[in-house]
């Protein structure tokens, strides 16, 4: 089973750590409560989110209190709602996923033995509509014709099949570095249903999906993989140290999006939203967007990708005859 290392690895009450409390052999409860998310199939990355808010929420409450507790309860919970709210002034939704972090803990400290009673995750979340009103970061196709006009002026066919990887598949950037060669179906278009795709083996939540490639996205795979270095490693896209990572995509598009002169810098969750965006205004339905996509359901492409930006609802207005 994949470990967190050491660095991810929360600060926590005595109560929570064997090291303390004299446990020999038992590990203590964060660390059981990060494999218990592992074996759920949550990605390493989300499992850290869960433990940077639930240490956060320990510093606070022992802060507040002025001592360490071994529970946590509703009243706890709304208090540090307030706080989150009024003192830190996060958005609605950063309170929330703080919150579901948090509740998710404790409902794992009662089956633990810590905590008598679970706490109701609606009864603590804050009320809002931003989740109506939410508009996501699209790449405009100004800015999106620059950046691949300055990606391909460098030739750099490695980069140019990233762009298009990116924007023409909506995948995210951990599925990206995690292709393989044995991932990549690119087939001649001489039947109705032999089309080229991609096969995202460990996506979001360990989900496996078939993700399709238009003849654009084709053509730059090929043109990489006709330059492709040798490597050890089956991943597709490779450095000058192997395999790629995520931090070296990131590094990838800021460089690209500093010569493009672009005012907002691109990076591969902006492309995701972007490619289900663009999906969704050119009139696919939202079930075929989440299957491509990956969104775990129907609901979120509604959330995010079918509604009206600032500049949909100034035009309704605007167009008012009064």
């Amino acid at each position: 089973m994949e470990r967190l290392s050491t660095e991810h690895t929360i600060m926590m009450p005595d109560y929570l750590d064997s090291r303390k409390t004299g446990e020999k052999g038992e590990g203590n409860v964060i660390e059981k409560f990060q494999e218990e998310l592992l074996r759920e199939g949550k990605s390493p990355l989300t499992v850290e989110a869960y433990s940077t808010d639930i240490m956060q929420f320990q510093e606070w409450l022992q802060g507040t209190l002025g001592f360490e507790s071994d529970t946590i309860t509703e009243t706890d919970l709304r208090e540090y709602r307030q706080h989150l709210n009024l003192q830190k002034k996060l958005k609605p939704t950063s309170i929330n996923r703080k919150l579901k972090s948090v509740v998710l803990f404790q409902r794992y400290l009662v089956k633990a033995g810590v905590c008598k009673e679970v706490v109701q995750l609606q009864k603590v979340l804050l009320k809002h509509t931003v989740h109506l009103d939410h508009e996501v970061k699209i790449v405009e196709k100004q800015d999106m014709y620059r950046l691949k006009r300055t990606i391909e002026a460098e030739n750099n066919k490695r980069d140019i099949c990233i762009y298009y990887l990116l924007f023409a598949t909506g995948i995210r950037c951990s599925e990206l570095v995690g292709i393989e060669l044995d991932d990549l179906f690119l087939m001649e278009r001489n039947g109705k249903n032999n089309f080229s795709h991609i096969l995202i083996r460990s996506g979001k939540g360990n989900k496996s999906r078939k993700v399709n490639l238009n003849a654009a996205a084709v053509t730059a795979i090929k043109e990489y993989l006709d330059v492709r270095p040798n490597d050890p490693s089956n991943r597709l896209l490779i450095g000058q140290r192997g395999a790629i990572s995520r931090l070296a995509i990131n590094k990838i598009l800021d460089k690209y999006s500093r010569k493009a002169q672009l005012e907002q810098k691109v990076n591969p969750h902006s492309a995701r939203h972007t490619f289900c965006t663009q999906l969704i205004k050119s009139g696919i339905d939202p079930k075929t967007v989440c299957l491509l996509s990956g969104h775990s359901s129907i609901d979120i492409v509604y959330r995010f990708y079918v509604s009206s930006n600032s500049e949909d609802k100034q035009k309704a207005v605007d167009g008012l005859q009064i």
